[in-house]
């Protein structure tokens, strides 16, 4: 994973072996995504209890990952109907604190229209439940208008950006992780600590990256 998140407990990666029953496959959404794991009361990834999608899809392709398996969008499972209820419900637990969302990458070209989606039916159904995602780009801003930037120095903006509590930016640095273990440096939520823990909220209101 280029985020430099944790690794997932277990990587699904047969369709054939998530079927409803011998006759029935579920329902998948128009447009889809891919996904590897949906994990719950995980406490990995994020502050409190959380339930975290682990997307399939990432263009950085970072030395040591720990999740390469999620690098190809075309890996893993379609994102069903079943399995996005599966997702809600343990969102809607009481004791889950917020959705997480990684992978893989929540912001490759293929996920960012639903994960967009999602993020904004969250806010509007549990506004009191806090939302993460873990990217590999690197989040900048100019004048005051925020973008992301990959690893070629293209720039695209993110219209659901201000549907984030928390972003973990950056590149997973397995160098850097090295030096961080050999400083007993803690590094919270990240792999690396290159990587950025951004106050998405606080980042818009001021029109500089605040980090949390």
């Amino acid at each position: 994973m280029e985020n430099g998140g944790m690794h997932m407990d277990y990587l699904v990666d047969n369709y054939e072996d998530y079927l409803v029953d011998d006759d029935q496959k579920p329902v998948i959404l128009a447009p889809t995504i891919r996904y590897h794991n949906i994990t719950h009361d995980d406490m990995k990834n994020g502050d409190g209890l959380r339930v975290v999608l682990w997307v399939a899809g990432c263009e950085h392709h970072c030395k040591e990952c720990q999740n390469p398996i999620t690098w190809d969008p075309d890996g893993g499972i379609p994102f069903t109907t079943w399995d996005e209820a599966e997702f809600w419900d343990w969102l809607s637990k009481p004791w889950t604190q917020g959705a997480t969302f990684s992978g893989g990458d929540p912001l490759h070209p293929r996920n960012r229209n639903k994960i967009g989606e999602m993020c904004k039916e969250i806010k509007k159904t549990y506004p009191d439940k806090d939302i993460w995602v873990y990217t590999g780009y690197d989040l900048q801003v100019e004048n005051g208008v925020f973008s992301f930037r990959n690893k070629a120095g293209e720039t695209f903006s993110l219209p659901w950006l201000n549907d984030i509590d928390v972003l973990v930016d950056g590149r997973f640095d397995c160098e850097i992780r090295k030096c961080d273990i050999n400083e007993n440096k803690k590094v919270l939520w990240r792999g690396s600590s290159n990587q950025r823990l951004i106050d998405v909220p606080k980042s818009i209101k001021s029109g500089t990256i605040c980090l949390r």
